[in-house]
């Protein structure tokens, strides 16, 4: 059972008032607030009254799409080396087979209604999972409520899932904790990261306005140490949606035994990708190699590469940092390529479609 600040009402009243948010809210103002979102998301987090009854967990299954589902990889990538228990993120209408009364299922979804994470939480039911769930409302907060389920809900009012990623990452680090599988340390390195952005946001928006600019008209290739990937991933997805601009990813060090290869063919691409690594203190000191060697075999291809290193002393640190700078390079781009961060023809024009199937 979860109390909350705002009692949720209806989906449709929520869906007016962000419809005439959105009139008045650009992306670019979201992701300045997104701060002032993990303060927030932090207080939601320790107001939660939240109980999980189920037996000691052998596993845990994140489960969501999108912006819902990257957050679970940050998650999946901060916790790996705190909890004692393996960790996975689901991206899809299906679960493992090994999902269990033993397991810990958290989903997450913004508007409570994305079909592959409702999916997903059928099955965990059926298998008797310990489920928990964060949303805006929808369909799993009703399923949550009349099943008396653990659940935190978030504001909707932005009416945009990925700028709300503050709020997703921060309930699932609390959920674990109120699962006890996750110590409180993270509260404090929470509160560290949202006074490091403070600080560094100036910087933050010189070097995302020097990103952009480098990435008009290219084909950004991004790549970063495999516990960061998640954070290259978030990159790619805001390019993605708010600059409309292709992007690709890859981790090192596997990305050194097979893409590194692939910088040959055909030769009329070169010069149209350009490369960003993204590069912190916690990057094993052979990954911190291959980055550099990696870097002078493709200057060789005469491809563009450039670097960025993450600032902050903790993990999380440098994963919000990294999240933050990322948010801010989308938003740059847009403006270069004349694009509307706000709307999202293609995506709805396919959820539209699949759901007259």
């Amino acid at each position: 059972m979860c109390l909350f600040e705002k009692p949720y009402k209806s989906c449709t009243l929520q869906a007016v008032r962000a419809a005439v948010l959105l009139t008045t809210v650009t992306m670019k103002q979201l992701v300045e607030g997104f701060i002032q979102q993990l303060r927030h998301a932090i207080e939601i987090g320790e107001r939660a009254t939240v109980t999980f009854a189920g037996p000691p967990y052998a596993n845990v299954v994140l489960a969501g799409m999108g912006s819902s589902g990257v957050g679970g990889n940050i998650v999946q990538s901060y916790v790996a080396d705190k909890l004692s228990v393996p960790v996975i993120v689901n991206k899809g209408y299906s679960l493992p087979a090994f999902v269990s009364p033993n397991t810990l299922f958290i989903a997450t979804s913004f508007s409570g209604n994305t079909e592959e994470t409702l999916s997903a939480v059928r099955e965990a039911m059926e298998a008797e999972a310990s489920v928990g769930f964060i949303t805006t409302g929808g369909e799993l907060l009703r399923m949550a409520q009349e099943n008396n389920m653990p659940h935190i809900v978030v504001p909707g009012g932005s009416g945009q899932p990925r700028a709300s990623l503050g709020y997703f990452l921060v309930q699932q680090l609390y959920l674990l904790y109120y699962a006890g599988l996750l110590d409180d340390t993270f509260k404090t390195e929470l509160s560290q990261s949202v006074n490091l952005l403070e600080e560094q946001i100036g910087s933050i928006k010189v070097q995302a306005s020097a990103l952009a600019n480098a990435f008009q008209g290219k084909l950004p290739v991004l790549y970063a140490s495999d516990a960061f990937e998640p954070v290259a991933l978030r990159l790619q997805q805001q390019l993605n949606e708010n600059a409309k601009q292709l992007a690709h990813v890859n981790a090192l060090p596997e990305m050194n035994h097979n893409e590194v290869e692939g910088w040959q063919c055909p030769e009329k691409l070169f010069g149209q990708p350009v490369v960003l690594t993204m590069k912190t203190s916690y990057d094993h000191p052979r990954v911190r190699l291959r980055m550099d060697l990696t870097k002078k075999v493709l200057e060789q291809k005469k491809q563009d590469v450039l670097e960025v290193e993450a600032v902050g002393a903790t993990l999380l640190e440098q994963m919000l940092y990294l999240v933050h700078l990322s948010d801010w390079v989308s938003v740059y781009l847009a403006e270069l390529n004349s694009a509307n961060p706000n709307t999202i023809d293609s995506i709805n024009y396919l959820k539209g479609e699949i759901s007259k199937v």
